[in-house]
């Protein structure tokens, strides 16, 4: 229902727009590669080389049907705060991912002149007691075995309902991202799953598939304490 304020409302609007610049960002690297975009299918227009969400299937954000490590690449888009239970769905995206898989989500920041507007009720967008702040997230992310790979703010102007007015304000982005960082609407985030290993490139897994079988002994690593 969430999905609605992005693509009806001028405020909505707005943001997404700042949010599909950071999601381009990040394109699949290769054909071969799993990705699933896991809620928000509508004013993100996703690609048709991902799976997404309610257009291609519906699922649970606590409960994925995706098998351990089976996916390459999670958009997630606001899928922390809109699940109502973000820890469980960190968790559940971990599980899903390949070892050096990534996560690219959004997420409210509670902190922020938004994050105090009338729109935070649990029915127009996700209540403001499940919008995780960035502090907390990353300390959950790094607990899971997450590195951050990357993180930038978006959205400083405040929540206005009006164009004329945003625009009007349009000025203090720039002046946002260079004095209150932290003051921002939305952050976004980048998060690897790095394993220890080895680890068949993207670009020979398929012809070992194909062509013939490869049987790999594991070895013991010993840690420091023995």
């Amino acid at each position: 229902m969430f999905d609605r304020w992005f693509s009806e409302t001028v405020a909505g609007c707005y943001i997404a727009d700042f949010e599909r610049i950071f999601f381009n960002r990040f394109p699949i690297r290769n054909g071969l590669q799993v990705a699933v975009q896991a809620g928000m299918g509508g004013w993100l227009k996703p690609s048709g080389t991902w799976l997404c969400n309610v257009r291609d299937f519906y699922m649970e954000a606590g409960v994925w049907a995706w098998a351990d490590e089976s996916v390459d690449i999670l958009l997630m888009p606001h899928t922390l705060e809109c699940s109502g239970a973000p820890h469980i769905t960190l968790a559940e995206a971990y599980r899903v991912l390949k070892p050096e898989g990534r996560i690219v989500l959004t997420g409210f920041n509670p902190y922020s002149l938004w994050g105090y507007s009338k729109w935070f009720d649990g029915r127009l967008l996700p209540a403001k007691k499940h919008c995780l702040p960035l502090p907390t997230l990353k300390e959950n992310a790094k607990a899971l075995g997450f590195e951050i790979a990357f993180g930038q703010f978006m959205v400083y102007v405040p929540p206005f309902e009006h164009e004329r007015l945003l625009r009007l304000c349009r000025f203090m982005e720039a002046a946002g991202n260079r004095w209150w960082p932290h003051a921002a609407a939305v952050y976004g985030l980048v998060l690897h799953k790095h394993v220890a290993g080895m680890h068949i490139l993207p670009e020979y897994e398929q012809a070992l598939q194909d062509e013939r079988e490869m049987i790999l002994g594991m070895a013991r690593i010993k840690n420091r304490t023995g």
